[in-house]
């Protein structure tokens, strides 16, 4: 295998979770190449923002608020069956657990909100890295520029629509 398909694959395992050793057997390539580009290229920054992407971050946090609810009803089921008992002390046991619980859930939710609006993508920036890319697609092969420009055009009015 040539030095840019194994560092292309190489690449394309280790964004995938592979660690360094299966790489260097899967390539035959030493550990010590798939180090030096994993360092040089930026590999684990790739991974660890592909890994923790908005989408990951904002669905991690919508399932934990969801936990949180489903124990808070729990809870308020629990609360209903000690007043229904009389049992006080137990009831105002399980009101401070709903308040911790609660008190939580809205933490996370302003954390989720919080999340959401950084990694929202304005139009005006999508644009400017979009027009970037294809400058660079047009340097590097003006054909394949032009062979683009209808996808470019699609690709624009989709993402116009969705950004609004």
């Amino acid at each position: 295998m040539g030095k840019s398909k194994a560092q292309a694959v190489a690449k394309e395992l280790f964004l995938k979770g592979k660690n360094q050793k299966e790489i260097a057997q899967l390539t035959d390539t030493t550990e010590k190449t798939i180090g030096v580009w994993v360092r040089k290229f930026g590999w684990k920054q790739e991974r660890e923002a592909r890994f923790i992407g908005r989408r990951t971050q904002e669905e991690n946090l919508r399932k934990l608020i969801s936990d949180l609810a489903a124990k808070a009803i729990r809870i308020e089921s629990e609360m209903e069956m000690a007043r229904t008992r009389g049992e006080t002390n137990k009831f105002l046991e399980l009101q401070n657990e709903l308040n911790r619980v609660t008190d939580a859930a809205s933490k996370w939710n302003k954390q989720l909100e919080a999340i959401a609006k950084e990694n929202n993508i304005s139009l005006v920036t999508y644009i400017q890295v979009m027009d970037q890319i294809f400058e660079s697609v047009r340097q590097y092969s003006p054909k394949l520029y032009m062979d683009m420009l209808d996808f470019q055009e699609e690709h624009l009015t989709e993402v116009s629509l969705k950004l609004g």
